[in-house]
């Protein structure tokens, strides 16, 4: 018989989490007006993609660790989120309670989050020229 393990206590959503959520409507917006622009799917196919890759990246890499296993390397799991896979990053973070409480690996997180409200706010403003 496999040995037993405590099922996960469902978490409140943390303050990080929360400004995660909130960091969602900007892309969002920006990808729906994108879309409407030029009617090509592929931007929001593309974080969909990313997004879902990177929330199963997640979920393997927090299996792994239960069963100290071989693990996905951090850097993997932040070019997931640097190449479109943040919204799938926060949600793998909070759906399987991974990687929430390592600083270095927080502060490299939403950094890249930062970096992709800048590049929907360009897109957003016309700035970089995008439509």
């Amino acid at each position: 018989m496999p040995p037993h393990r405590a099922k996960p206590r469902p978490r409140p959503l943390s303050s990080l989490t929360f400004a995660g959520i909130l960091s969602l409507i900007l892309p969002t917006c920006t990808l729906i007006r994108l879309y409407i622009l030029t009617r090509s799917p592929l931007p929001i196919a593309w974080t969909c993609l990313a997004s879902i890759t990177t929330f199963f990246f997640y979920g393997y890499d927090k299996m792994q660790a239960r069963n100290l296993e071989w693990r996905v390397r951090e850097a993997t799991l932040h070019a997931l989120a640097m190449v479109g896979g943040w919204p799938g990053a926060l949600v793998g973070m909070h759906y399987f309670q991974h990687k929430t409480r390592k600083r270095g690996f927080q502060v490299v997180f939403w950094g890249v989050v930062l970096a992709w409200e800048g590049v929907a706010w360009g897109v957003w403003t016309g700035g970089l020229g995008v439509v």
